[in-house]
């Protein structure tokens, strides 16, 4: 049998990438959010905990890859690189059109051209989302979504 040198490859480069994420998110949710203020938590509060799970996962994922003797470079099936190219997506148009009609567009072009589903229930699982997203976290949570580039010039 051969033996594999163990060194960076492919599989190596989510964790690490994640784990990026989740520092800037952590930094930007203490810096310019909070995270506790007298007895109650801040705006910052939910981003900064579900950051530091992803951190968490990230760097348990990379010793997992990094400790793998048998690691092979990846290779992704057409699925999976639709996922990943649709969280890129939804973080490029962020900062164009905001966060919330970034996921609306997702969700409807996900079920319209991955899934195949008909426009009645399209339109039912789009309103249900937008209700959700702006019913409990906007309105009753009072979470501040990113309104990107073209909200910030119509607000």
């Amino acid at each position: 049998m051969e033996n594999k040198k163990k060194g960076f490859n492919l599989r190596s480069i989510i964790p690490l990438a994640t784990a990026i994420v989740a520092l800037v998110f952590i930094v930007v949710g203490l810096k310019d959010y909070g995270f506790w203020n007298k007895n109650q938590p801040t705006p910052g509060f939910f981003p900064i905990i579900i950051a530091v799970v992803l951190l968490a996962s990230s760097i348990a994922c990379f010793i997992q890859i990094a400790r793998d003797k048998d690691s092979e470079d990846v290779k992704y099936n057409r699925n999976e690189l639709m996922v990943m190219l649709g969280a890129a997506g939804i973080i490029l148009c962020t900062f164009l059109i905001g966060l919330v009609p970034s996921c609306l567009i997702y969700i409807f072009l996900w079920l319209k051209f991955v899934e195949h589903a008909p426009w009645k229930v399209i339109l039912i699982i789009e309103v249900i989302m937008a209700a959700i997203i702006l019913g409990v976290f906007t309105a009753w949570l009072q979470i501040r979504f990113p309104v990107g580039l073209l909200g910030d010039l119509i607000f």
